[in-house]
């Protein structure tokens, strides 16, 4: 689907656009394993789905596109969602492929070569100011995979502003890991980086009671789902801390 419209982009208005990713990783921060998931949590996926669609009623997403949510992947992580389930119903969906994804027989589904011109189709109501004529706020998600978290976790500043994390208490075998964004400060740029490094942490974990806020329902902090323990948290940039520090 082509990214042409009437409304606005972030790259015509200059601002930048409000970006949450949102992942579950281990302890150690594993969050995948030959392409998809290491366990398998019902009630987790549920969670994420109604996060990442938001609050507003079925019918109105149905006869109001503009107010949907977006949900920002690479072509892996599209390619692992089952296809009965591609693409994500009741969000825009925007897939970055360098190589090119066939998105044809997907609705409300857009390609993109690169992140930077998947963010520049964003448009005023992405941000964290503007909202949609229904009065809802348009959020937008980074759901995957570890290069795109990789990538906006380590950009100065970063390209995302709020991380939701599942983290798993209970240990998996994993391939792939998520960028440990928690021992950032604002003067790591590499992976290697440490509180040592000198400079405050970039990213603080918010209150139980702030992600509840923000989320806009109730949701328990500890869950267990056929034995596997996991702990919903969500991250805020510190703004104590020069985030624009090289």
């Amino acid at each position: 689907m082509s990214a042409a419209s009437t409304t606005a982009t972030t790259s015509e208005t200059g601002a930048k656009p409000s970006i949450t990713a949102i992942v579950a990783a281990t302890q150690s921060n594993g969050i995948g394993l030959n392409g998809g998931l290491p366990w398998r949590l019902p009630g987790e996926m549920k969670y994420f789905a109604r996060v990442t669609t938001g609050e507003v009623p079925a019918e109105q997403l149905e006869n109001e596109n503009t107010n949907t949510n977006t949900v920002i992947m690479g072509r892996k992580t599209w390619e692992s969602i089952p296809a009965r389930f591609r693409p994500l119903k009741n969000r825009r969906n925007l897939v970055i492929s360098s190589k090119g994804v066939d998105i044809s027989q997907s609705p409300n589904t857009e390609s993109y070569s690169s992140l930077e011109s998947a963010l520049d189709s964003l448009s005023p109501a992405d941000h964290p100011d503007s909202a949609s004529s229904s009065g809802k706020t348009r959020r937008n998600f980074l759901i995957g995979g570890s290069q795109l978290y990789k990538t906006c976790l380590t950009s100065t500043p970063p390209l995302v502003d709020r991380v939701l994390l599942t983290r798993v208490i209970s240990d998996f075998q994993c391939d792939a890991f998520l960028e440990d964004f928690t021992k950032h400060t604002s003067t790591s740029t590499s992976d290697h980086s440490s509180k040592s490094d000198a400079g405050g942490l970039i990213w603080k974990k918010a209150t139980h009671e702030e992600l509840q806020d923000w989320l806009g329902f109730t949701v328990d902090e500890i869950n267990e789902e056929k034995g596997v323990e996991y702990r919903y948290e969500m991250w805020v940039l510190n703004t104590s801390t020069d985030t624009h520090s090289p």
